[in-house]
C-alpha cells in the first residue's frame, strides 16, 4: 500500500494562493478553517443568497497552484472582482492572505481560523506561549479596515527593502 506524502506549504505561499482563487470570483461572507490536509474555505457568491460554495485546498491543490500561478506571473489578469470589504484593497484577498500567512511563519502559528465579519475579519490561531516558550496558547484578534491597511503597507515595505538595498548598491558602484 503507497501511502501519498503532502508537502506542506509555508503560510505566506500557501495563504497568497487561496487569496489569489478567491478573487477570481465574487466572494461574501468568507469562511477559511485550516484542517489536517490543507485548509476548507467556505463562502458565497453574493451577499444576498444562502447558498454557500466550499473548497478543499489539500497541500498537494496548494502545491500545484503555487506552480501554476509562478507560471503565470507577468500575463495580464482580468478585471479584479473583489466584493465588500475587498474591493477597497488593490489585490482583494491575495495580499491581505499572504501578509497574515507571513505573520504566522513568523509566530510559528498552527490551527488557523479565518472569519469574514461585517466591518473586519476575524483571525485566531495557536503559537508557542510567550515567555517560558512551554505549550501553546490562542491568539485572536478582530482587523478592522484600517489595521488590514496598516498590515499591507508593512507588508509592501518589507517585501520592497531587499530591492531598495541591492538598488542602492548598485548606485554606490
Amino acid at each position: 500500500m503507497t501511502e501519498a506524502r503532502e508537502s506542506r506549504l509555508d503560510y505566506e505561499s500557501a495563504l497568497r494562493v487561496i487569496g489569489r482563487h478567491l478573487d477570481t470570483e465574487p466572494t461574501y461572507h468568507l469562511s477559511l478553517l485550516e484542517v489536517r490536509d490543507g485548509f476548507t474555505v467556505r463562502s458565497h457568491p453574493s451577499r444576498f443568497r444562502s447558498d454557500a460554495r466550499t473548497s478543499q485546498f489539500t497541500w498537494d491543490r496548494l502545491n500545484d497552484l503555487v506552480i501554476f500561478h509562478m507560471a503565470g506571473r507577468g500575463c495580464l489578469r482580468r478585471r479584479p472582482r473583489h466584493s465588500g470589504i475587498w474591493a477597497n484593497f488593490p489585490n482583494g484577498h491575495e495580499d491581505f492572505f499572504r501578509a497574515l500567512g507571513h505573520q504566522l511563519d513568523d509566530e510559528q502559528g498552527t490551527s488557523l481560523s479565518v472569519e469574514e465579519l461585517p466591518d473586519g475579519v476575524g483571525v485566531s490561531y495557536m503559537r508557542p506561549a510567550r515567555g517560558d516558550g512551554l505549550g501553546n496558547e490562542k491568539a485572536h484578534t478582530v482587523l478592522a479596515y484600517a489595521d488590514i491597511e496598516q498590515m499591507l503597507e508593512v507588508a509592501r515595505r518589507r517585501r520592497q527593502s531587499p530591492e531598495t538595498e541591492s538598488n542602492s548598491l548598485q548606485e554606490a558602484e
